[in-house]
């Protein structure tokens, strides 16, 4: 399984990408879990910048975090689990620290917590 803060591609499409573009996610689940649950929780990554104002709570996330070649954001209203036998083997990218942290205060805003 994936690693808290990887950016891996997935084997079967979500809808966020054209069609014939793997698709990529974060791993957001805590990396004790990784290892005794099924499904990791993750959060779709979307090449459609442009799409998303200011409106939405989404992140801007560097191409080279998300080992893609152009800049994605992370939708974290979209949050969901999946099963890692949906993931392409090995991660393609990794979170810098800050962005990831980012990415959390996101997911609390989200879900309303504290």
């Amino acid at each position: 399984m994936a690693d808290r803060g990887e950016v891996v591609r997935l084997k079967r499409r979500l809808g966020f990408t054209a069609k014939g573009e793997a698709e990529a996610v974060v791993v957001v689940q805590a990396n004790p879990l990784n290892s005794v649950l099924p499904t990791l929780l993750v959060v779709p990554l979307d090449p459609a910048v442009a799409a998303y104002g200011s409106l939405v709570p989404v992140l801007r996330i560097s191409r080279e975090e998300t080992g893609s070649h152009v800049e994605q954001v992370a939708v974290p209203w979209r949050l969901r689990a999946i099963t890692g036998d949906s993931l392409m083997p090995g991660p393609v990218g990794r979170l810098h620290p800050a962005t990831l942290r980012a990415l959390e205060q996101l997911i609390k805003l989200v879900m309303d917590l504290p």
